[in-house]
């Protein structure tokens, strides 16, 4: 067999207490927490602006409709959707309480809904008489 001889001999020390490794950890779990409530903060944020530019959207789409009757209201939410930096390139879905024929009769009240993924938005109104 062969058997070392020589050299110092090694002495080893068993590390019973972690000192100095709890700061770190603690401040590497901290940052990490922290990125991860500051991304879903970021998220909430860019989805409250896509709703209240949905429901702004539908106001305006409303809004105009009412003022010149005689317009499509379904063109007009879309061209107003073309205009949108949040929602150009987003699916909607428009619903409206009556069709366009019955929609331009006086004293019509008239729902509109908008829908985009999971964010819905409604504006109503009254056609003048």
């Amino acid at each position: 067999m062969f058997e070392f001889k020589g050299g110092p001999p090694v002495k080893s020390k068993l590390v019973k207490q972690e000192q100095g490794n709890a700061l770190i950890e603690v401040v590497a779990f901290a940052a990490i927490g922290f990125g991860l409530v500051l991304t879903l903060g970021f998220q909430m944020l860019e989805q409250e602006r896509k709703l209240l530019e949905l429901k702004s959207l539908s106001r305006n789409a409303m809004r105009s409709f009412l003022l010149s009757p005689s317009t499509d209201i379904f063109d007009e939410v879309f061209r107003l959707q073309s205009d949108s930096q949040l929602l150009a390139q987003e699916s909607l879905s428009v619903s409206t309480s009556c069709l366009q024929a019955q929609c331009s009769k006086p004293n019509t009240l008239i729902w509109l809904e908008l829908q985009a993924g999971d964010l819905s938005a409604k504006a109503f109104g009254v056609t003048g008489g």
